[in-house]
C-alpha cells in the first residue's frame, strides 16, 4: 500500500502454530517388564506390548498360537496408565505368522485398559473397552520389586 513519500509498505501477519498437546507417557512406576500366568507385558514410555498364549491356532492346528497386542499410551500419571490397542498379530509356536486366529472372542484395535499401581511391582488392570477373552480373568500383573505376598496375585 502506498505511503507518504512514495514508499510502498506492506503489513504481514505471522501466525504461530498452536501448541500441540503433550504426548501421553507412562511414568516410571509402569515402565518395565510385567507378567501374569500365560502372558507378558513390556511397557515403554509411549507404547506397550502384550504377548499371551492363546491355545491352538485354529481348528485342527497342532501348534500353540501367541497373540501380540501393540498398545499406545493414551494417558497416565504416577498411579494410573491407560493403554489402547493399535494392532493385534498372531504367531504359531515357531514364531511364524499364523494366518488363522484362535477360535473365540478376540482382542481388536481400539480395545483399551487402565493399569493402576497397587504396590511396588504390582499393577491391577481394568478393562475399559473390549478384551473379551480377558473378562473374568486375573487382573494383576507382577514386575520388578514385587513382594512375595503380592507375587501370589500373578499366578503360577
Amino acid at each position: 500500500m502506498p505511503s507518504a513519500g512514495g514508499i510502498t509498505t506492506s503489513q504481514s501477519t505471522t501466525v504461530s502454530p498452536s501448541p500441540s498437546p503433550a504426548a501421553a507417557t507412562a511414568g516410571p512406576t509402569f515402565v518395565g517388564h510385567w507378567h501374569v500366568h500365560g502372558a507378558t507385558m513390556d511397557i515403554s514410555p509411549t507404547t506397550a506390548t502384550i504377548t499371551a498364549n492363546n491355545g491352538p491356532c485354529g481348528a485342527g492346528a497342532q501348534g500353540m498360537c501367541h497373540e501380540t497386542d501393540t498398545l499406545a499410551v493414551t494417558s497416565g500419571d504416577s498411579t494410573q496408565l491407560t493403554l489402547k490397542v493399535t494392532a493385534v498379530t498372531y504367531a504359531d509356536s515357531s514364531g511364524a505368522s499364523a494366518p488363522n486366529r484362535p477360535p473365540g472372542p478376540q482382542t481388536v484395535a481400539g480395545d483399551s485398559l487402565q493399569l493402576i499401581s497397587q504396590a511396588p511391582g504390582l499393577l491391577k488392570a481394568t478393562i475399559l473397552q473390549g478384551f473379551p477373552a480377558w473378562v473374568g480373568g486375573n487382573p494383576y500383573w507382577c514386575g520388578q520389586g514385587v513382594s512375595p505376598s503380592d507375587a501370589k496375585h500373578c499366578g503360577a
